[in-house]
């Protein structure tokens, strides 16, 4: 067992950053590059065989998730791309991760059936949408232009979305405050008293993205490497 202080990995998201990361990088260079010249070790993990021993570690436990919370992870913690220097007329200077793309893929498929039935949705508008609930910066104002739907509809569909990926907080419900007697007019009242009128605090509910987090902390949380 490695000890506490000597795991690489101080969470399951760092490890999931890490395993994410390197397999993207791999994939994007020739092998005879890879023998050529070997990705350095940056940060947490390791570099070379051992780091592709380490990230396909990572990744074998992630199998156990459904394939909507492994899209969700990907999602949020995948590079979107990697730099590209092919010199390419239509080189834009980087490439798409297609895992990232296939993430987004699936979780805009599955925002289709939480939206108000009978609704269309445009395209851009759901992945948009999508993309926003996973920490992308996105103007929906901006987005329902783009799309060509009224800015209230937009609005709605987020809500639906938000609270289908991110999750709600149930209502605040206030104690009930003790009462205390005091003058009214000829006579005395009682009334609560404002300085114990405290919030509870409430559960929040989960959505999409805490569950499978929650689920990957379990599965991640057995390696060697990884701190609980």
């Amino acid at each position: 067992m490695i000890d506490t202080e000597q795991k690489l990995f101080r969470s399951a998201q760092d490890a999931m950053i890490f395993a994410f990361s390197y397999s993207m990088q791999t994939r994007d260079r020739s092998a005879v590059d890879r023998m050529a010249a070997p990705s350095p070790r940056t940060g947490k993990g390791l570099s070379g065989n051992d780091g592709a021993a380490q990230a396909g570690m990572i990744r074998r436990e992630l199998e156990e998730l459904t394939a909507i919370e492994r899209a969700v992870l990907v999602a949020r913690f995948a590079p979107r791309s990697s730099p590209c220097a092919c010199g390419r007329a239509c080189c834009c200077g980087h490439t798409p991760n297609p895992e990232y793309q296939e993430a987004i893929r699936t979780l805009e498929q599955a925002a289709m059936s939480i939206l108000p039935s009978g609704t269309i949705v445009h395209y851009q508008l759901r992945r948009g949408l999508v993309e926003k609930a996973t920490g992308i910066k996105i103007e929906i104002k901006a987005l329902a232009i783009k799309c060509g739907v009224a800015e209230r509809t937009a609005y709605a569909h987020w809500e639906v979305i938000k609270h289908w990926f991110l999750g709600t907080a149930k209502p605040k419900k206030s104690k009930e405050a003790k009462r205390k007697r005091v003058a009214a007019g000829d006579g005395v009242a009682d009334v609560p008293n404002e300085s114990e009128l405290l919030p509870e605090v409430a559960t929040a509910v989960d959505g999409i993205e805490s569950k499978a987090r929650k689920h990957a902390d379990e599965l991640l949380s057995g390696l060697d490497f990884v701190r609980p």
